[in-house]
């Protein structure tokens, strides 16, 4: 059964646009794996992060057809990311944390977790151990900048897919990152 942390952030994600579903740590690869498939994603940028690994998510996405390349790629990073190259590309991260009030991941840049893999691939997946959700934005920062841990080099709050209505106030997609995000709570 869900916690309530759990359930409110998967009502958040849908009032943001973006989905969410909760699977057990030995569904998530197949679950990641069959929505990037019905998603039409051709190709993943998986997070270098030890849960990617251990869930063996990289197996699970090319038994699906998907192309699975790990960060950092030793590729172009426009053409890895599918600014050249096939479009329909499915940056995967794993958050440090996550806001139930929100909807919102919490990204922290590092040397396995590029600042990119979110923003500029069409599509955004988030795998998010369910004891990584805490209640509100201040809880979030506060453990984000806490005691002697070291300052990330630059920290991400993604609220849904991307949108603007900078131009007219005619709201637009994916103007600043992706299109469509979806976070699978594992627990």
């Amino acid at each position: 059964m869900s916690s309530p942390l759990v359930e409110e952030l998967l009502a958040s994600l849908v009032r943001r646009k973006a989905s969410g579903q909760v699977v057990d740590e030995g569904e998530a690869a197949r679950a990641t794996a069959r929505w990037m498939a019905d998603a039409g994603v051709t190709r993943a940028i998986l997070a270098d992060d030890p849960l990617v690994q251990r869930i063996a998510l990289a197996d699970a996405l090319r038994r699906e057809g998907v192309e699975a390349i790990t960060w950092p790629t030793g590729q172009g990073t426009r053409e890895a990311l599918g600014l050249e190259g096939p479009p329909d590309v499915c940056g995967v991260t794993v958050p440090s944390l996550a806001v139930a009030e929100r909807g919102t991941v919490v990204l922290e840049a590092s040397a396995g977790h590029g600042r990119g893999i979110d923003v500029t691939s069409r599509h955004h997946v988030a795998l998010l151990p369910a004891d990584r959700i805490v209640g509100t934005l201040g809880e979030a920062l506060a453990r984000t900048f806490a005691g002697d841990r070291p300052v990330p080099s630059a920290v991400s709050l993604v609220s849904g897919p991307s949108r603007s209505s900078d131009i007219e106030k005619i709201s637009t997609l994916g103007a600043h990152g992706a299109l469509s995000e979806h976070v699978v709570v594992i627990t």
